[in-house]
Order: C-alpha cells, then structure tokens, then sequence
C-alpha cells in the first residue's frame, strides 16, 4: 500500500504527563498519540517522530511530529479520528501532507519557547504558571537576556548527562514582557539543550533578585571559572510555543 508522510502540530497540557518521549513507565505524550494512531492502524508499526523532547509537566502549544503511514485517509480524516481517540489533554490541531524528506525535527530551523511567571500565586493557573515569589529588578532581567543572543557553548545551561553532539547554539532573540499579572520570558533559537530555557529562567532571576552578579551571569555562559552554579526553574511555567520551518 502507498505511504504517505504527515506533519502533525499539536498543543497539550504536560501536567500528567511523564513528558514527550515513550517511556519504559508513566504516560507520555508520543505513548499516547502512537497509541490513537494504532486504534486507526491496527497492525501497523508506529513510529512518531517529535521536533524536540519536552519534560515532565512541561507544555506545548505547537509541538511538531511526522510520521509515514499507509494512505487510506485524508490529513483532515486522519486529525478528526486522533482527535476523537486522545484524552482532553493534548490536541491534534492541524495534520498536513508532507514532503518525503520532511523530518520534524531536522527540517525544523527555529524553536521558541516561553516561560510564564506570575505576580501572585493562583490556584487557577497553579499548573501553567511558576510564582514570583522575590523582588526583582527589570533592568537586570533585560540586561541577562540581552547577554544570550547569538552563538555560544551553552555547556553550563544544559543537563550534564544530555547526549548531544555539541552544545553550541544560536539564540536568535531573548527577552521579557511584562503585563498586569504576569512576567513572560520569550527566547527562540536554531536549537535548544535539555532543561536550557529553565536554567536560562531561574539563574537570570538570580541575576535580578542580586543573588548574582551579571559579571558571574557572563562568566556562566562563557564556562569560565566562577562560583555561581545554574538554577534551574520549575517545569510548570515552559510552554514549546512554536517549531519554525523555512
């Protein structure tokens, strides 16, 4: 039977999930879309290819998948009976046509996040928001986040044990908005290391609370000596907001 490659853009709510990769135990978001897929295939192998791994509790509001599969529905087919086999969630909320050679996350040559960081604590958006729990001062947020663009060895900003040929990346923009309630963190990339956007987060709101110095913020990215050591945010507050494709 003809094969047919299909891009799959997805949003999900990570609170239950044990993230995005299959795991040998707890739910995952690619178990559970691989599962809907084999309810429309049975018999078939599949196999879902992400843009990038999300953590524990961490969400996405434009995840990016392919997958190849026999051609006997259309992408709008093929959406609404994944849609109606998935829990609440996680969505699928566009599934296209795609090229042989698309890759998901080959293909991709951007990514943007968001970390979202509230005023005052609410038991509403308890699992989408981290607290800001400090005082901090604006200026050094934005001076930090000025320091992240272009492209450097973000060693000391990723999990030791991440298996990854190198640890350059390219930081395209970076920075922070700020309404009535809430304060955003916004970067977007060429690529992004394991836990990288949350150690971004939590050791620049160190910079801000005066904790640590810019100098010793600088010294970090460069992985030069210093005696400051990376914080790492909560996952809550991570939103994969978009994977671009030129």
């Amino acid at each position: 039977m003809t094969r047919k490659n299909y891009k799959l853009t997805i949003q999900y709510d990570g609170s239950d999930f044990h993230g995005w990769q299959m795991q040998a135990k707890g739910r995952t978001v690619q178990g559970d879309i691989e599962d809907a897929i084999s309810v429309i295939y049975p018999g078939e192998k599949i196999t879902l290819i992400g843009a990038g791994r999300t953590d524990a509790g961490v969400h996405a509001l434009g995840q990016v998948a392919h997958i190849s599969l026999p051609l006997k529905h259309t992408a709008a087919e093929l959406q609404k009976a994944l849609n109606g086999n998935l829990k609440h969630d996680v969505r699928i909320d566009m599934v296209e046509d795609a090229d042989d050679d698309f890759h998901a996350r080959f293909s991709a040559t951007a990514r943007e996040y968001e970390y979202h960081m509230v005023k005052h604590f609410s038991p509403v958006t308890r699992n989408h928001t981290t607290p800001l729990k400090w005082k901090v001062d604006r200026k050094l947020l934005i001076e930090c986040a000025d320091v992240l663009l272009g492209e450097h060895d973000f060693t000391s900003f990723c999990k030791v044990t991440a298996e990854v040929d190198h640890k350059l990346c390219i930081v395209h923009s970076a920075y922070w908005e700020e309404t009535e309630e809430m304060l955003i963190f916004k970067v977007r990339a060429n690529r992004f290391l394991q836990h990288m956007v949350r150690y971004f987060v939590g050791t620049i709101l160190e910079v801000a609370r005066v904790r640590y110095t810019l100098r010793d913020f600088k010294n970090l990215l460069n992985n030069e000596k210093t005696e400051a050591v990376v914080v790492r945010a909560p996952a809550q507050g991570l939103f994969l907001k978009q994977v671009i494709y030129d």
